[in-house]
This record gives C-alpha cells, structure tokens and sequence, in this order.
C-alpha cells in the first residue's frame, strides 16, 4: 500500500513550450527562470535558455524571448547567469524520517577513527542528565583510518565508550541502519548478558569469552530501538510534536540541498503518515514524499 503526497517543486515536472500567439499574452507565471541553461531531460528539445512555472507545473521552456511573457507584477524572476538548471534528483529508496532523527543527534558520518566516536559521546555525556539517551548516526568502521584496538573482527568493544558514558544509555547507528553499538548501560538496560540467546534473525556480538561487545545486528537492535521510543514516547505531546516538525524540516533540507526534490520513504506507520499529511496541508513539506506504509503483521491483518 503506497500513500502519494504532491508537494510544489517547481523542477518535478518539465512540460515544453508549445509556442503561443504573439497577440495573446499568457497567464503570468508564478516563477520565470532566464538566461540559464536549462537541461530539459526531453530528447527532442533537450537544452533550453528559460522557463516559467506555475504552481507546482512547469507551463513553458524555451528562449528567454519565449518565457518574458510570462513575467507578471507577481512574478518571482531569478536570473541564473549562465547557471545550470536541471529537473530535481529523485531518491528511489529511502528513510525519510530515519534522515531528519540522524541530523538532530551526533552526526559520526566524518569520523575516521572510534577514538574520536568515543570523545564525541564523552562531549555529549558531559552535557546531558542521567539517564537520558545519547544517540548518534552514521558510522561505518570500513571507513576509520585503522581498527579498533582493543576490538574483535573489526569492530570495537563497548568498555571505552561506557567509560565516558556510565550516567547514559548509548546507541550509535550503524550508517547501514542494520546495526547498532550500544555502551554497558543500555546493555544491563535490556538485560543483554553472556548468556542472552541471539533473536531469530539477529546477532548480539560476543567476543572471545562470550560477552556482548555492544555490537547488536539486525533484529538484535530492535529492543534498543524499542526503548528509546519508548523513552521519547513518554515526553510532554507538544514537545514530541516539536520534535516530528523539527525531524521533518532537517530531512527535507538536508534532500534538498543534494537535489532531491521527490523522496521515496521506504516505511512510516499511519499515524507518521498523518503527521506529515498535516504538514503539506500547511504547506511545511516542500518536496513530494511517496510513503510506504510500515505497520506490524497484527495491524495490517
């Protein structure tokens, strides 16, 4: 089941100029762009100087002779100068929510070594109230400079990172979204120990002597992706709606300034699915989001 929102992206569409009496003025347009080169992605006519959109329709593309017409008292005219203007990327698969919560926690994308994934959580540990949750997104050990060391196949083992952070629950997410590292409190906190058996489908990560490294895969992760919800679900509701607002506009900006105008978000739960709804009704959603519908097996029965 696939839910379609259609939100104004003035280069989601591309509609040729068809030409138009030079008697009959055209309906002004609420965006003309000139002087530009304009890649139209159409074979018969694929390089254009202008154009002109209304609404969320491009109405005319041609020479800058062709679209001045369309330039009324309102229009909003940007002169390109000579810039490149192409039809916005469309990402085929994504997490589009996942994408804004990674932004709003500690971004580990740039680090190169766990040595500086550690000093990053030690800087957030000092700043936050026990028992409050420190995440961060984006690790992939196959990009630090070298191995961890003390570590175990490649990866690290927790006991740095609970040494910086024994007043917090840790979980780092892994930049593949299959994985998370976790420190010794959320550990306990789950009840994860030597003798916790793995989840159909999933792995706890154990080193040599059989205790839990902190590495969770796939389905192990989920009970600390439970309980960080569960942690969030328990906050005042206009503060997890600031939060939903906050997500959203970090992930469309963060699409946006790579080029993504259209966003395939791969899984939301109705009631996520109403949330943003409420967002393009209010015109806060500024690209198009095609939304899976993610519920458990019990719902959708």
């Amino acid at each position: 089941m696939k839910i379609i929102f259609s939100i104004t992206s003035f280069l989601g569409a591309l509609i040729l100029f068809a030409g138009c009496s030079q008697s009959l003025r055209p309906e002004p347009a609420d965006l003309v762009l000139l002087h530009g080169k304009i890649i139209t992605m159409d074979p018969a006519r694929p390089r254009a100087r202008a154009l002109a959109a209304r609404g969320d329709t491009l109405v005319a593309v041609g020479s800058d002779h062709q679209i001045e017409p369309y330039i009324g008292p309102r229009t909003r005219v940007i002169d390109l100068n000579g810039q490149l203007a192409l039809p916005g990327l469309i990402d085929c698969h994504g997490h589009f929510m996942s994408l804004g919560e990674s932004l709003m926690g500690i971004d580990l994308r740039p680090a190169r070594t766990w040595d500086e994934i550690v000093a990053l959580v030690a800087h957030a540990a000092q700043n936050a109230e026990p028992g409050a949750w420190i995440v961060g997104r984006g690790w992939h050990q196959d990009k630090w400079d070298r191995p961890p060391a003390p570590g175990f196949q490649g990866l690290p083992l927790h006991h740095s990172l609970s040494a910086v952070s024994r007043q917090n629950p840790v979980m780092l997410i892994h930049v593949s979204g299959h994985a998370v590292f976790v420190n010794e409190y959320l550990l306990k906190l789950l009840g994860f120990h030597r003798d916790t058996p793995n989840p159909p489908g999933g792995e706890i990560v154990r080193d040599p002597n059989g205790q839990p490294t902190g590495m969770l895969r796939e389905t192990a992760q989920q009970p600390a992706r439970d309980a960080l919800a569960q942690y969030k679900a328990r906050r005042p509701p206009h503060l997890i709606e600031a939060e939903f607002r906050r997500q959203v506009e970090l992930a469309a900006v963060e699409a946006l300034s790579n080029g993504i105008t259209t966003f395939h978000d791969m899984g939301e739960s109705f009631e996520t699915i109403d949330m943003l709804k409420k967002l393009a009704h209010e015109g806060g959603l500024p690209l198009r989001l095609y939304v899976c519908v993610q519920e458990p097996a019990s719902v959708m029965e």
